[in-house]
């Protein structure tokens, strides 16, 4: 192989190099933006709910009601599997 051969060699490398370099660089930059996309959508949403939660108030109950079952659950299912486990 002479010097030019391996000069166009390691141009073609470099080259296949940069491109995929600017793909991974893409990809990075296009996660970031959705990313930042979905923090202001979390904002919006708590929000929306607070705002909800004011003006409605079948939907503050129900939103009562279930953080009520889900301390509930917390509190009875370890206590029943304990109690399938062990009896």
């Amino acid at each position: 192989m002479s010097g030019m051969d391996q000069r166009m060699a390691a141009k073609t490398d470099q080259e296949a190099l940069n491109k995929r370099y600017a793909e991974a660089r893409a990809s990075i930059e296009r996660n970031r933006l959705i990313e930042s996309g979905q923090s202001g959508a979390l904002l919006f949403a708590a929000m929306a709910y607070g705002d909800a939660l004011e003006g409605n108030s079948l939907f503050r109950s129900a939103s009562h009601a279930a953080k009520l079952f889900c301390i509930a659950a917390a509190f009875i299912i370890p206590n029943l599997l304990v109690i399938y486990m062990l009896l």
